[in-house]
C-alpha cells in the first residue's frame, strides 16, 4: 500500500478574521505547492453554527519527509491568526461509490461489495 502523507488541521479561528486567514493560507498554498512531493491541499468551512473548528486544512504530501522540509519555508508557521490543531495521518482505507454498475478497476469489474486495489490503497465499492 502506498504511503503517502496526509496533514488534517482543525483551525480555531474568531469569524472577523477569517478573511484575512484564509488571504494568508491561499498565499501559503501556493508556497507549498511549489515544493516537492506536494501533492493537494484542501480548505474546508463548516456548515455547522457554532462549531469549534470553523475551518479544516487537509494536504497529501508524498512522504513525510517532504511534509517536514516543507515546514521550513511554509509562511503561516507561527500566525498569531488562528489556533491550528495539526496532526498527521496515513490513509488506510478508501471507500468509493461507482456511479453505475459498468464500473471497472483495471479489467475486473466490480459490483457492490468488491474490494480491490486503487492507487496503492485497499477500496471498497459500495453502492
Amino acid at each position: 500500500m502506498e504511503n503517502r502523507h496526509v496533514v488534517i488541521i482543525p483551525i480555531e479561528i474568531d469569524e472577523e478574521k477569517e478573511s484575512v486567514y484564509l488571504h494568508a493560507w491561499r498565499d501559503a498554498a501556493d508556497v507549498m505547492a511549489a515544493q516537492p512531493g506536494f501533492i493537494r491541499t484542501y480548505m474546508f468551512r463548516t456548515i455547522v453554527p457554532g462549531s469549534k473548528f470553523s475551518l479544516v486544512n487537509v494536504a497529501e504530501w508524498e512522504s513525510t519527509a517532504h511534509w517536514e522540509e516543507a515546514m521550513n519555508v511554509c509562511p503561516v508557521m507561527g500566525q498569531q491568526i488562528a489556533v491550528a490543531h495539526a496532526s498527521n495521518y496515513e490513509a488506510i482505507w478508501t471507500v468509493l461509490v461507482p456511479a453505475d454498475a459498468s464500473v471497472s478497476f483495471g479489467r475486473t469489474p466490480v459490483t457492490d461489495g468488491d474490494t480491490c486495489e486503487v492507487d496503492g490503497h485497499l477500496v471498497l465499492s459500495r453502492r
